[in-house]
């Protein structure tokens, strides 16, 4: 019999990707509660994993659908213009800017990464 944490981390495997992780909670009584999934994704031609919340996770694969493309090419072209720090901060930063630029009325399309 499969636990709760497994249970739901296979209700979150995708095609390409495999998840690893279980719940994480603020010292605040739970008050802001959030998943870390490790998913693992093919960037360029080498597999890769990035721990990421289901919130950024989510929003990454809606922003790639927005822009017509596979999420594994919108994660490489984050991959290549990051300037430092790992891939799951830039991937972070990437889907707060694109949450931002929609916020503040500036778009209502993502703004592609140069390729």
């Amino acid at each position: 019999m499969m636990d709760k944490q497994t249970e739901n981390a296979g209700e979150r495997r995708e095609a390409g990707s495999r998840v690893e992780g279980g719940p994480q909670t603020t010292g605040n009584g739970g008050y802001l509660r959030s998943r870390v999934l490790k998913r693992s994704i093919v960037v360029g031609r080498h597999k890769t994993s990035v721990s990421l919340e289901d919130v950024f996770w989510n929003e990454l694969r809606a922003i790639a659908q927005d822009l017509g493309v596979h999420l594994s090419q919108l994660v490489a072209r984050i991959d290549a213009e990051r300037q430092h720090g790992n891939l799951s901060s830039a991937i972070r930063l990437f889907v707060f800017e694109q949450s931002r630029k929609r916020g503040d009325g500036k778009s209502q399309a993502p703004t592609r990464p140069a390729a």
